[in-house]
This record gives structure tokens, sequence and C-alpha cells, in this order.
């Protein structure tokens, strides 16, 4: 059996033998129409970097940018789904479960910006790279055992020493043989670029991107794109520009409300504002302490005095995993802000619930005393005789030290001390935890359609990018084994929620919310809509168009 996908259309991954094949044809040029001669004004979140996809320090936005001048086997579509890219590399197919076995089948002539030949070959290097790389993108390449070269080099065919049901995760955005690597901007301008866009130059303000003429699919696409790091609205909004923000406050809603005619969607986004506990720490490797931390955090009440004028509001974070809205979310896609006398729980839930979500500050009271610690005029007392007093360790967001801001207030009403230190990164705040400089650690954790790639941070190889927490359990590591060994995505969804839960209810992590995302284009743009993440929201620039072309066009 096989799945067909367009460049419109998503593809999903479940129980199957074989699986996912998407065709093209990329021998013909393109002639020059409708949007071809517009430039699209882009802002997406910043700083940029030339980091490749295989990178330790790549982002959700480098990963964005190389989608459109880079040959991947999937995309991400603005739901966070997986979907056939339709490019380069024509189909992806899996043959066989025993051994796994995927055959890559390469589109005819195609040729890097450098006039090399783009065939089997590079996908063979990338895979001996991949597997040298220390990096959590990089673990499941370590998963094949061969890949063979055929059809004129055309057709690759990877065998699997270990099945690994994340495999529609593999080859995005892959390099040249001959490209070099390196994350500065120079790096990104200077490899060879393929898809349908190339660059034309790359600085820190903006990166400029041209389209790749050879390319005939969605041949009515904006012939040049400059991408801005967080750049505003511009003045002049008879111009073709979109945007894509993880930053919604009260002085972006007043200045779109000054703009009637942008058009704009505020919805969820892929990443988890949350707080990580170290397993080794004398404090925090009691469940007491953890318990006591979560528990008195009023979620609700926090996002509320984030967003409290917002439309959009996120819930009290449901999941570890998945972030709010994605597939397999177990909780509820967003509400409206709510006043924190109607959201605080004075009672544990049941034991049929997930313990870890509860809000209770009455609990976190009960469990500290309960535990022997003892409440003084000048906080609370460890059975030891020490004062509870917690390093806390945040990311360099805006959102992470306004966040940090609460926690630290809401913990000092609880009687706990907090001495704050702030990491250069969001995965340096996870590395200073892992490493134990940290009692807790308080970050925006991006996720991916995979929740492997989340629970990397507790099961597997521990890599700077998988946010390591420096805490292995046998239990999770069995769960994830588990998941990962199992094609059918809904017995796979199945494993991942308890290991969510175990995880959860051993209180190891405190999922805060899922951010809210911002969406915002000119009236002249048709085919943009919302997504939950930023590499969802590029992938779709192909198929947006003008309204002058479209009604030109009809």
């Amino acid at each position: 059996m096989s799945w067909y996908g367009s460049r419109r259309r998503a593809v999903g991954v479940i129980v199957a033998t074989a699986l996912v094949v998407v065709s093209s044809n990329l021998s013909g040029a393109t002639t020059p129409i409708g949007d071809n001669g517009r430039t699209l004004q882009l802002a997406i979140p910043g700083p940029f970097n030339g980091c490749t996809y295989l990178s330790s320090g790549a982002t959700p936005t480098s990963n964005a940018i190389l989608d459109l001048v880079r040959p991947s086997a999937f995309l991400t579509n603005t739901n966070g789904a997986l979907f056939g890219a339709q490019g380069p590399i024509a189909s992806a197919e899996l043959t066989s479960l025993s051994p796994e076995t995927v055959v890559y089948t390469i589109a005819p002539k195609q040729r890097w910006s450098n006039n090399r030949p783009f065939d089997g070959r590079d996908l063979i290097a990338w895979w001996h790279k991949a597997r040298s790389t220390a990096s959590v993108v990089s673990a499941g390449y370590r998963m094949i055992a061969s890949m063979a070269l055929s059809n004129a080099g055309l057709t690759v065919t990877a065998k699997f020493a270990h099945p690994y049901s994340d495999w529609n995760l593999l080859f995005r955005d892959v390099e040249s043989r001959f490209a070099v690597g390196g994350c500065s901007l120079r790096d990104l301008e200077s490899r060879p670029s393929l898809g349908p866009y190339r660059i034309v130059s790359a600085s820190g303000s903006a990166i400029v991107l041209a389209m790749n003429r050879k390319w005939p699919t969605d041949s009515n696409r904006f012939g040049r794109i400059v991408i801005r790091p967080n750049a505003p609205m511009p003045k002049n909004t008879n111009s073709w520009f979109a945007s894509y923000s993880l930053t919604v406050n009260r002085e972006q809603i007043q200045t779109l409300s000054a703009h009637p005619s942008v058009l704009s969607h505020i919805g969820s986004s892929s990443s988890i504002e949350e707080i990580l506990y170290n397993a080794h720490r004398p404090l925090t490797s009691a469940l007491a302490v953890r318990e006591a931390l979560s528990w008195y955090l009023n979620r609700q009440a926090m996002i509320s005095g984030l967003w409290g004028l917002v439309t959009f509001s996120p819930s009290p974070a449901a999941s570890a995993l998945y972030s709010q809205g994605s597939t397999g979310y177990p909780g509820t896609v967003g509400q409206a802000p709510s006043e924190p006398s109607t959201t605080t729980t004075t009672t544990a839930p049941s034991s049929s619930t997930t313990v870890g979500l509860a809000d209770c500050p009455a609990c976190a009271v009960q469990v500290l005393a309960k535990a022997g610690y003892v409440r003084t005029a000048l906080g609370w007392i460890t059975p030891r005789g020490r004062p509870l007093s917690i390093r806390l360790v945040t990311g360099p967001s805006a959102l992470d030290r306004a966040t940090a801001t609460v926690v630290v207030r809401e913990w000092a009403a609880l009687g706990v001390s907090t001495y704050v230190v702030t990491a250069p990164s969001e995965t340096a705040a996870a590395t200073t935890l892992a490493f134990n400089n940290a009692d807790v650690a308080l970050f925006d954790r991006p996720t991916q359609s995979a929740p492997s790639f989340t629970a990397s941070s507790w099961s597997g190889p521990a890599f700077i990018d998988s946010y390591p927490s420096g805490l292995r359990l046998a239990s999770l590591n069995a769960l994830y084994s588990t998941a990962m060994d199992t094609f059918n995505s809904v017995t796979a969804r199945a494993t991942w929620m308890t290991y969510d839960k175990t995880l959860m209810d051993a209180f190891w992590v405190r999922p805060l919310f899922t951010p809210p995302s911002l969406v915002e284009w000119s009236p002249q743009l048709q085919g943009v809509i919302g997504s939950q993440s930023i590499p969802g929201f590029v992938d779709e620039i192909t198929t947006w168009n003008s309204m002058a072309t479209a009604s030109a066009s009809s």
C-alpha cells in the first residue's frame, strides 16, 4: 500500500507495510507569471544563523529558512504534521518492516545552484555525516544499517538495523555532499541551494531569497523574499508582507488595532513553557519539594496575567510531550482568560487522572509539612535544618523572564526563596541543570511533530539540543523503546501518553503553557493561514499569491 501526498495536502503516518510516496517531475523550467516579479516581506523570530539542519545550533527559524532552499523528503504543514515535499527527493516509500526498509527516489536531472548534480550520493553522504554528528536529530540515522545506490544513483535503499517509527523525520534539508558545515551566515550564503528558492544574501538583519526558475512546482510564487528577524509591521501596508511572532502582548495587539485592514490570526505555537527539576540536587531530588513547587503555581492566573487582553489564551498545560493544539494533545485547545479565583484547585485530583496536572496551593503546604519541613517566619526549613532556597536558571527570552518573575513571586508567597540566573539560550538553561548547576530550569521548549524529540530529554542519548535533564529512569526508557518500535501511530500514541503521565506524576517536569503565536499579513496576500510552528508557516509560502494575480487569473 502507498499513500500519495501533494504540496497542498498533509500526509500522516499510521500502520502500513509500505507508505508515503510523493512523486514529482522537476525537469522543466518555469515560465515567469503573476507574482514572479513581486517581493514578499517576511518577518519571523530571530536571531538568524547559518546552521545546517543537523547542527546542535539549529533553531526552528533556521530550519524554516532551509526548508525553502534545501531538498527534503518531508516538510511540516501548519498543523505540525508531515507532508510529502514533492521536490528533488521525489518519493520516500517504506517497503518492508522486517527489516525496516525505506526506498528513496530522486527526481531526474537535479542540480545544485553551483551546477553539481544532486542524486543518491548526496543522501548517502548526509547519512554518513549525520551518524557522526552529536545532535538529537541525527539519532535516527544511526539506526540505518546500510544504504545502497541503484538506478544510476536515482534510487537509494535504506535498511534499518532497528525499527525506527520516526523514519519520516530523516533526510530533511539535505546539504550537498561537498558543502562545508558551520553556523555563520557566511556559511549559509556559500553553501549551494536546491529548492523553490536560492539564497542571494544573508546577514543578521536580512536574508534575501530569489526564486529558483527551474523549479516547476507552484510556479506562481513570489520572485523574491526578504526575511527579517522580528521586524515590525511595515508602515506601508500596501506592500506584500507577512509575519510570524511568538511574542503576543498588549503593545502588539494595539499596533494591530491601528491597522484594521491588516489580517491576523492568534493561535497556539509548537513550544511548551516549562519547569524542569534536577534529579540529583538535595532539594529537588525530594518528591515533596517538586510536588510543592509545582502545585503552588496557579498557572491560569499566570496565563491571564501574561495575555489578559488577547483573543486567544492558552490553558494550563496538559502534557509535557505535546504542545497545546498539536495532534495527540490530551487537553483543551485554549480558552479565554479567567479570573484566578475560578481556576485554583484546592484538592488533589482523583487517582484516575494525571496527578501531576493539578494546581493546588493547599496541597503544596500539606505535602511539605507531612515530609518534615517546618514553616518559620523566614520561610520553610528542611528536615536537616537548612532553608528551602532554590537556584533557578531561566532561558533568555522576554517570555522566560516574565514567567520567571511570576514563579519567583508565587514561590515567595509559599515561603521559598529563589536565586535566579539567566542562561544565554534555552538549551543552555537545560544544560546548566543537567550538569547539576541549578535546582530548577525554566525555559521555552520547542516541540516537533514526533513526541520522541521532546522525550529525548529523559530517554536515549543526551545531546545539547535534546534539552538534557540529567535524568534517566528504567521505566521511561522501556516506554520510549516500546513507542519507537511501534509503527502503528495510534498504538504508539497510547504508549507516549503513558510516558507523559509517568513523567508528570513524578513531577520531574512541570509544563506551564503553550505560548500563543501571532500571524499577520497584508490584505493583498491570499492563501495565508495561522500556523502552530515557524517551519509550518514558512513551508506554505510557495502556495501564497497576491490578490491582484488571483483576480487576473480568474
